[in-house]
């Protein structure tokens, strides 16, 4: 699961998807996920829904730009290759407390 804090949107994701946003997480480029993706099984008719899926990440702005490299992250593991998907919730989390302090959150008395 994600959750976007902008818009309250979960989105649901396979195990393939969360590999691959793990990786974008420790600042992989666009490359360096097709290329980890044909090293978890992923051919090359895989590609257009690999970047499908990093083009609706865009999209719906859940990719930020990172420090790091993609090689740090050496847990970033597939054991069986799928397609990833990103599903969008239809319904937004209606309130998330973010602070303790919210003035616009009751008191307990």
């Amino acid at each position: 699961m994600i959750l976007d804090l902008r818009t309250k949107f979960f989105f649901s994701v396979n195990i393939s998807g969360w590999a691959i946003v793990q990786m974008f997480e420790a600042g992989a480029t666009r490359s360096e996920v097709l290329a980890a993706s044909a090293n978890w099984g992923a051919g090359n008719d895989d590609h257009p829904a690999i970047n499908a899926f990093i083009d609706q990440l865009l999209a719906e702005q859940l990719l930020e730009p990172a420090s790091g490299t993609a090689a740090a992250r050496s847990d970033v593991a597939v054991t069986a290759w799928t397609p990833p998907l990103l599903s969008k919730h239809k319904e937004p989390l209606q309130r998330i407390m973010v602070s303790a302090f919210d003035p616009g959150l009751p008191l307990a008395e």
